[in-house]
């Protein structure tokens, strides 16, 4: 059965239970459902953009 398109919760939930209904795991069945919506899995609170220039690797001058 084709997976229906959007983005909305309900379609990437029948999604899901649309690839675990053929078969597949359920990791599997989140991810083709989050790639067919066009959506990435978030982590830890969201997707980090870049470095605070407080992380930076920082240049040490002098002696130790």
């Amino acid at each position: 059965m084709p997976l229906k398109s959007g983005k909305s919760q309900e379609v990437i939930s029948q999604n899901i239970r649309t690839e675990m209904a053929s078969g597949k795991p359920k990791d599997q069945a989140v991810a083709i459902a989050l790639s067919k919506a066009g959506v990435q899995k978030k982590r830890n609170g969201g997707i980090i953009k870049g470095f605070s220039p407080i992380a930076r690797p920082q240049r040490f001058v002098g002696e130790f």
